[in-house]
């Protein structure tokens, strides 16, 4: 009759073997389970991470997200020879500009925004800036702003469009100078590395999405709609506004579309169309709209004819795109 000490001593080895049985089926699995890989924008970060989960829980798919600036994302593909299954970004012209028509030749409008100048508590004159005087308060002595590349970043030629678009709003001339002087260089590659220096007191003053400024509990001030790039409305007012981008050429100012598309060079083709279709889908906008962006219904499609069957119940074609192309 074995002792009490020796069925312990068994009944620790039994358990051991059961959990490392349990641990090596579960990493097979792991292995097993089909991968898909997600380049975005980097102020996609947080709605893609929770479009992930609901999409992994759904389809047992594992989705691997990379962020970036949406043009050095578009670069990792075109410049780096990198593949991905989706690309998730907050511009449709890197993809028409560098990937059409050899590595894509279809893109999805998904979602706006705005253009907001984020800040924090600690933000010099944070009880004093607001929509009127914000030009003149952001070029006061000491105050620092930041800004992304606008090489690798919407945003950060977004942010120059909103300075050229708010010397003609305000009748300042020489307001896109001044602010140019204030920040003479990109502060950060994309633009959701400026939240960090905001909230660490190393910046006062960032010109960022308006989704990321509600997703960080950031401050932040309201601009007006003539030249906050997110209304419509406004395009033709938007397209007055004109700055130079390395890589991309002359861009024009016109309202926020984030756009979506799977590159021919996806290794997984038939699990990204499923990831994009539940991306457009009612569970996928409505993650999107929970992190503070607006979603489109139904959403403009550019190289309408090209885009897959199973999508085309939530897209129609971007008329007036075809027009100004």
């Amino acid at each position: 009759m074995r002792s009490p000490g020796a069925r312990l001593v068994l009944a620790i080895v039994v358990a051991l073997v059961v959990v490392g049985a349990l641990l090596g089926y579960w990493i097979y699995q792991a292995r097993r389970r089909p991968v898909i890989v997600v380049f975005h924008a980097g102020s996609l970060a947080v709605p893609m991470e929770k479009l992930a989960e609901a999409f992994e829980a759904r389809y047992g798919v594992e989705v691997r997200l990379e962020a970036y600036g949406s043009v050095a994302a578009v670069r990792q593909v075109t410049d780096l020879g990198r593949k991905c299954d989706v690309l998730a970004l907050a511009d449709y012209k890197p993809i028409l500009k560098l990937m059409w028509p050899d590595l894509a030749d279809w893109c999805i409008i998904f979602a706006t925004n705005e253009i907001v100048i984020a800040y924090t508590g600690q933000s010099d004159y944070a009880d004093e800036v607001g929509p009127d005087n914000w030009p003149e308060v952001l070029c006061r002595e000491g105050v620092s702003i930041g800004r992304s590349d606008p090489a690798q970043d919407p945003c950060g030629y977004r942010a120059l469009l909103v300075w050229k678009l708010a010397e003609m709003y305000y009748g300042q001339p020489g307001l896109y100078d001044r602010l140019l002087a204030k920040s003479p260089g990109p502060t950060r590659p994309k633009s959701q590395d400026l939240v960090v220096l905001l909230e660490a007191s190393q910046l006062d003053y960032a010109f960022l999405y308006k989704s990321v400024a509600v997703q960080h509990g950031l401050r932040y001030v309201d601009l007006p709609p003539q030249i906050d790039l997110g209304h419509e409305e406004y395009a033709d007012f938007y397209a007055k506004a004109v700055v130079y981008v390395e890589g991309l050429g002359e861009v024009r100012g016109e309202p926020i579309r984030y756009a979506i598309t799977i590159p021919k060079v996806a290794e997984h083709p038939d699990l990204a169309l499923e990831f994009v279709e539940f991306v457009l889908g009612s569970e996928g906008s409505s993650i999107i709209r929970s992190c503070g962006q607006d979603t489109l219904e139904p959403c403009p499609a550019i190289g309408y004819e090209n885009v897959p069957d199973p999508l085309k119940p939530y897209v129609v074609e971007w008329e007036a795109y075809e027009r100004e192309g």
